[in-house]
């Protein structure tokens, strides 16, 4: 049985060149105990024809939404371990070695690695990124490594490993976030659920900031408001509404008078319908922990990792 999952999405036909220069990259530094996954709802062709070299394409429709189409993926992955990189990224040789390692500890659900920018490769990234009390995300970068010990660090979108049993145990990614929020969701259900993260500073992985998912300011205002009511928003002190109020006006001032400030505060209060997302936690939670099949989840990753 393979020991990693290493799945590629491809959600959007306008980066085929991006997508295929990512597998090329992967199949070049393919590592032993590997399987290669496709999430495809961009109907790829595959004119090289990579499926003869043992990559496994799950196509679906067009209208799929994309973070439906990567949890079905991971679902059928054959590997206790998954690790997700987003077209635009590059890799390097045994760039999984130390990840897998990090494994061996059966209570570990994440490992965060180093991004570096393709542009400038001795330029990092993003060491994973952290949400703040008053619901913003930042990027972690080089200065910033002292703010990983205080903080729940959140894979950056571009690259990411997670144990599938844990995973599989919160329900996978919440589809109704965008990718990058799916990954804060997921990191912070993790967590309660005692699984722990690192960021492993020896995996590089290259990227082509230009080339990530993006969305409008909108949308984003709008999902970060949701996931502060929802994990953030259960302190009501008035040190954190105040901490949250003064965050928001920042985001808006830093972007006045751009239309994008004007975007984010809209999404913003159209976000605060969210006020019930507390409950909506708190159900989850209490099925999550009602699940009888825990210690099979951690009897499992023994054995695999």
């Amino acid at each position: 049985m393979s020991r990693l999952s290493i799945i590629i999405p491809f959600f959007d036909d306008t980066l085929s060149e991006a997508f295929e220069e990512t597998l090329a990259s992967v199949l070049a530094c393919r590592p032993n105990d590997s399987e290669i996954l496709i999430a495809d709802c961009g109907g790829y062709t595959d004119p090289w024809n990579v499926g003869g070299e043992g990559v496994k394409f799950f196509s679906f429709s067009a209208n799929t939404p994309p973070l439906q189409a990567l949890n079905e993926t991971i679902h059928y992955a054959a590997a206790p371990i998954v690790h997700i990189l987003y077209a635009g990224t590059d890799v390097s040789e045994n760039w999984t070695q130390t990840p897998l390692e990090y494994f061996d500890d059966p209570r570990l659900g994440v490992v965060v690695p180093t991004v570096f920018d393709r542009r400038k490769t001795k330029r990092v990234f993003a060491k994973g990124t952290i949400f703040s009390r008053g619901g913003t995300l930042r990027t972690v970068r080089r200065s910033q490594l002292s703010e990983i010990q205080q903080a729940t660090v959140i894979p950056h979108v571009s690259a990411a490993f997670f144990r599938k049993a844990a995973l599989m145990q919160i329900g996978l990614l919440d589809s109704s976030f965008i990718p990058q929020l799916a990954y804060l969701d997921a990191a912070f259900l993790l967590q309660e659920c005692g699984w722990t993260s690192v960021v492993d500073h020896r995996c590089r992985i290259f990227v082509r900031p230009n080339m990530l998912p993006t969305t409008s300011p909108f949308v984003w205002a709008k999902q970060l408001e949701r996931l502060y009511f929802r994990w953030m928003g259960r302190q009501t002190s008035l040190w954190s509404i105040g901490t949250h109020l003064g965050a928001v006006f920042s985001d808006f001032w830093r972007h006045f008078p751009r239309l994008k400030a004007f975007q984010s505060l809209l999404g913003r209060l159209f976000g605060l319908a969210s006020l019930a997302e507390r409950n909506t936690l708190a159900r989850h939670l209490r099925q999550i922990a009602e699940k009888p099949i825990v210690d099979e989840l951690l009897t499992k990753s023994r054995k695999a990792a």
